[in-house]
């Protein structure tokens, strides 16, 4: 499905510049990026808008983005394109690039086609990134064009002239491609080192917390021993966001089973970062 979806859309895309007939001859037509949105210390999303003043049938917005964030995934629920037919989506965070294409009507003929002016404008995707560098003060959002598969920033436009179907392009102006970073969450300062802390309480019984800082994303593994220095239950195996984060324990092994009372140990090892502490479990 996706192999056909992608041939569709390349197929449109090549269509359109043999059958470009005129300029737009109305107001100037947009991709706006709008500001960041954290969720979390690490997390935020940008929504993406186009102003138009001609009815849009399908668009192709390759985009380029700067390192220190990493592009997580690129969402349309609640935007004015959730009905399209095609929305495709090829990330490549090695090169801080994303292809977002979209077309209105591919498998059967609709009533409403097109995407309609509006106002204020219509979101027509929300990328979700990841902050990898605490440090980023500024996200630049660009564009870039290839030749093969062609790919260029477009809105096409269905028209009539005398009666005869014809198909339109332009390329849009880019707005807010400089998208600061400064406004993040209350909850939003990072630690500035690697850290594992006690855990709390301590002797324990059932569970317990464990709590750890990173300054950075990190592939995190923490993972509870016994004395014997055997494996008891992993708790953590995962990529996690820079900030300070907090697993519990119930006392369980891997398979589910209760564990005996006892000293136990448990070590984290997060990028360079490894540290191990012990604690205690009475019943």
């Amino acid at each position: 499905m996706m192999r056909r979806s992608a041939i569709v859309l390349t197929l449109l895309l090549l269509v359109v510049p043999a059958m470009l007939s005129a300029a737009d001859m109305g107001k100037r037509d947009i991709l706006r990026v709008g500001e960041a949105e954290f969720t979390s210390a690490t997390d935020f999303t940008v929504t993406l808008q186009v102003i138009h003043d001609e009815n849009v049938a399908a668009m192709d917005l390759p985009l380029t983005f700067t390192e220190g964030v990493t592009l997580t995934e690129v969402t349309f629920e609640g935007t004015q394109v959730a009905n399209f037919d095609e929305r495709l989506v090829n990330i490549d965070n090695q090169n801080g690039r994303v292809d977002v294409g979209l077309i209105n009507m591919v498998y059967a003929p609709k009533d409403d086609a097109t995407l309609k002016p509006a106002t204020s404008g219509n979101a027509v995707a929300v990328l979700h990134f990841r902050l990898d560098n605490p440090g980023l003060e500024t996200l630049e959002i660009g564009t870039y064009s290839t030749d093969a598969p062609y790919h260029e920033l477009m809105f096409v436009y269905n028209d009539w002239e005398n009666g005869v179907p014809q198909v339109r392009d332009l390329v849009p102006a880019l707005e807010g491609a400089t998208v600061s970073l400064a406004s993040r969450t209350p909850n939003a300062t990072l630690p500035t080192e690697f850290g594992l802390e006690q855990n709390m309480p301590n002797p324990f019984n059932p569970s317990t917390q464990i709590s750890f800082a990173l300054p950075s994303a990190a592939q995190v593994n923490l993972t509870v021993f016994n004395v014997l220095g055997q494996q008891v239950r992993t708790l953590v195996d995962d990529y996690m966001p820079a900030g300070y984060q907090t697993v519990t324990w119930d006392g369980t092994d891997n398979t589910g089973v209760t564990v005996a009372s006892g000293v136990y140990f448990y070590r984290i090892a997060a990028g360079e970062f490894a540290a191990t502490k012990k604690m205690l479990l009475l019943k």
